[in-house]
C-alpha cells in the first residue's frame, strides 16, 4: 500500500507540475508501478525484470572471497566504495553503514544532537527518520509537508523551530527533493545541522545542484528496493573532516584512532590488543558494512546511470 501511495504521488505531481520550475521529478525509486485494470482500477503490475547483479559485482565479489575475512585486514573494496561513491555526488568523505537508519543515526551524533535537543523532520517519510531523533535520545518534532511538493515546507520549519532544535532532515520523497535553498538559510540563522534523507533520490537535481551536494550531511541507502543495493546498507557522504570522523567513531565503536580516511573502519590488531591502547574515546555502535556487502554496492555504483535510466523509462 505504502508503494501505491507513493505511485501515485509522483504520478499526481507529474501530472499537476508538468514543467516545475524549481524541482526535477525523476528517478523514482519503486520497483512497480501502476497500471489500469479493464474496469479502470488502479492495480500494481510487476515491472520488467532488470539485472541487479552486474558481472562487475560477482568479480569484486570473488576478490573478497578470494582474499578471506581477517580481522584487520581487507583487500580494500570498502575504502573504495567511500571514496567513488563521495566524488560521485562532490564530496569529500564517505562512511559505509549496515543500512540508511544507521547513517542518520550517526550523523545526528556526530553532529552533537543528544537528549533534550529536537529535531525536526517532515510526517510524510518512512519511520526510520523521526526513529534516529529516538535514538540519539531527542525528540522529533513534526514540520508539515507542502501541499504541493509532500516535501518538507520551508515556511512550517520557520515556525517548528525553538532554542531545543539542533537539527533538520529534509527528506526526498519519489526522486524529489525538497526545498533547499530555504531550508539552508534557516539552518544558517539558527546554527542547525541538516542531513539530507536521500533514500528515494539518486543523481536527482535541484536548481542545477545533484541533490545530496548541499546539506551538512547526505544519507542514501543500499535497501533492496533502492536504485543501487547491496541487499541492505548504506553510506553518508559530507564536507567536514571533523563530522566525517565523529560519524565514523559513531558508526564503529567509538575507537580512538578512526578518522574520515577512506576504509578506516578497523583498528588493527597489534594496535587493538596492546595493554596501553585507549580504545574508546566515544559512544559508538557497530554500523559498519561487510566488506561483500561493499563488493555489491561497487558494482552498482558503477553502472549507476543506467540503473537510474531504468527507474525513468
Amino acid at each position: 500500500l505504502q508503494a501505491a501511495f507513493f505511485q501515485l504521488s509522483a504520478l499526481n505531481f507529474q501530472l499537476q507540475n508538468p514543467a516545475s520550475s524549481l524541482f526535477t521529478l525523476q528517478n523514482c525509486y519503486h520497483d512497480r508501478r501502476i497500471s489500469a485494470s479493464p474496469q479502470g482500477v488502479h492495480t500494481m503490475a510487476k515491472q520488467t525484470s532488470i539485472p541487479r547483479v552486474s558481472s562487475k559485482a560477482r568479480q569484486y565479489v570473488k576478490e573478497v572471497l578470494d582474499f578471506g575475512f581477517h580481522n584487520g585486514t581487507s583487500p580494500g573494496i570498502s575504502a573504495r566504495l567511500e571514496r567513488e561513491f563521495a566524488a560521485r555526488f562532490g564530496r569529500k568523505y564517505g562512511i559505509l553503514h549496515a543500512n540508511g537508519t544507521a547513517t542518520m543515526h550517526s550523523a545526528l551524533l556526530a553532529a552533537g544532537v543528544g537528549p533534550g535537543d529536537e529535531v525536526i523532520v517532515p510526517p510524510y517519510t518512512v519511520f526510520s527518520t523521526p526513529a534516529v531523533a529516538l535514538h540519539a535520545g531527542a525528540v522529533p518534532v513534526f514540520a508539515d509537508v507542502d501541499a504541493e511538493t509532500w516535501t518538507i515546507s520551508p515556511e512550517d520549519l520557520r515556525r517548528k523551530i525553538t532554542p531545543r532544535t539542533r537539527a533538520v532532515i529534509p527528506v526526498s520523497i519519489c526522486g524529489l527533493a525538497p526545498d533547499m535553498d530555504p531550508i539552508m538559510e534557516l539552518a544558517a540563522e539558527h546554527g542547525l545541522a541538516v542531513i539530507e534523507d536521500n533514500a528515494q533520490c539518486v543523481l536527482g537535481y535541484y536548481k542545477g545542484r545533484v541533490v545530496g551536494s548541499i546539506g551538512d550531511f547526505a544519507s542514501f541507502s543500499f535497501q533492496a528496493s533502492k536504485h543501487m543495493t547491496c541487499g541492505d546498507g548504506g553510506i553518508l557522504v559530507c564536507d567536514d573532516e571533523g563530522l566525517a570522523t565523529g560519524a565514523r567513531k559513531a558508526a564503529v565503536l567509538g575507537y580512538s584512532t578512526l578518522s574520515a580516511r577512506p576504509g578506516d573502519s578497523v583498528v588493527p590488531e597489534e594496535l587493538r590488543c596492546h595493554p596501553a591502547f585507549e580504545r574508546h574515546t566515544d559512544l559508538g555502535y557497530n554500523y559498519r558494512l561487510p566488506e561483500i556487502a561493499a563488493a555489491v554496492a561497487l558494482g552498482e555504483l558503477e553502472r549507476l546511470d543506467e540503473l537510474v535510466e531504468m527507474r525513468k523509462a
